[in-house]
């Protein structure tokens, strides 16, 4: 009987081994979970732009409402003029040149393809938008060249100009 007593005592530690007193995890619902988490993620933070504007430059303070979108970017600094972070020309040379538009700079800015205005009905070719990021205390004549560089034959449709959110230090 100890023969047959130990058998069965043994089947019976082996079923307990096979099935553990912890309840199981249910993965389907897990997974559905982090499924919607992970698009809901996705969705948000697919709506937030930050433009980041280097040391040197001081943007002016404002009350905007509207987000920036992804844009070329043109970068006037106390120095220079940047297109997409590469130096075009320097400040100084704009300021002196006594024409209304800069040729450097549309030169540069004429390279960017252009499409089809969606806004416009009569599918006019334009080069989109640009975002003008210049410093705070940049006269305003040299400021108005380079929007009217950017707005004239170059093509942009849109101009939109840096500036702090807020006044707060919030970069927009």
């Amino acid at each position: 009987m100890s023969l047959l007593g130990s058998a069965t005592r043994r089947r019976r530690m082996l079923r307990k081994a096979e099935r553990p007193d912890a309840v199981p995890l249910n993965l389907v619902s897990m997974i559905d979970v982090f499924t919607t988490l992970v698009f809901f993620l996705m969705l948000t933070s697919t709506s937030v732009q930050t433009l980041r504007a280097p040391r040197s430059l001081t943007l002016p303070p404002s009350v905007s409402v509207q987000p920036p979108e992804d844009m070329a970017v043109v970068m006037v600094t106390r120095d220079m003029i940047l297109f997409q972070g590469e130096p075009v020309m320097s400040v100084a040379d704009a300021e002196r040149d006594p024409n209304a538009l800069l040729a450097p700079l549309k030169q540069r800015l004429l390279l960017v393809p252009q499409t089809a205005d969606p806004n416009d009905p009569s599918g006019k070719l334009t080069r989109g938008e640009i975002n003008i990021m210049a410093d705070k205390d940049l006269p305003f004549a040299l400021l108005n060249k380079v929007m009217t560089t950017c707005g004239g034959d170059a093509g942009f449709a849109r101009i939109s100009l840096t500036v702090n959110r807020g006044g707060a230090g919030k970069k927009s």
